[in-house]
């Protein structure tokens, strides 16, 4: 970001606009989650004290932020979101140029364009969906999380659908490992079943 403030056509726009500042914010989050970690690491603290610690520093940090938003936001200093990203969130926002309105990939994806980009994991991943809402776990929260945010854009937009390709093909490979997982089991089952 400091970078991209230092090129003359982008200047400061990096740190007025709402759609960079909060991936901004997130990164300056987690600096702070693995600040906890490693106190947690050095001191070797228990459960309720890396709670503790934690509260510790994102209170403050949040208290800062909201101070200096608060201090900020009326003077006009952010700017408001693009239509682009209005458009993600409100139906029939228009941008209000007729050649950016019209684009095909500015409209809602539909069945084909899912079928025609996904190919084959098109018909395995929501096997590989629900497997990962029954076996709940970190990885496979993270992996339905993702599959629902991706899904929600790429329906928004069909230029989108490019978001919904890696996590598709996570669970296409859940599928078909659990498949094979299971396949592979009944197998083993039968074969010892036969030793017997």
């Amino acid at each position: 970001t400091f970078g991209a403030t230092r090129v003359p056509p982008v200047g400061m726009a990096p740190l007025k606009s709402l759609e960079q500042l909060a991936p901004m914010l997130v990164f300056f989050g987690l600096q702070l989650l693995e600040y906890v970690e490693v106190q947690r690491r050095k001191r070797k603290l228990s459960w309720m004290q890396v709670q503790l610690l934690r509260l510790k520093v994102a209170a403050p940090a949040a208290g800062v932020l909201v101070l200096i938003a608060a201090l900020l936001y009326p003077t006009g200093y952010f700017g408001p979101l693009s239509s682009r990203v209005r458009s993600l969130f409100v139906k029939h926002t228009r941008t209000g140029n007729p050649l950016v309105d019209s684009v095909a990939e500015h409209q809602p994806a539909n069945e084909q364009a899912y079928q025609h980009y996904l190919h084959n994991i098109y018909d395995i991943a929501p096997y590989g969906f629900l497997f990962s809402l029954i076996r709940f776990t970190d990885a496979n929260l993270f992996l339905v999380l993702y599959a629902l945010v991706a899904y929600y854009f790429s329906n928004k937009m069909a230029r989108l659908i490019i978001l919904l390709g890696p996590v598709a093909s996570a669970l296409g490979g859940a599928a078909i490992g659990i498949a094979f997982d299971q396949l592979l089991l009944r197998v083993a089952q039968r074969a010892a079943g036969a030793a017997i």
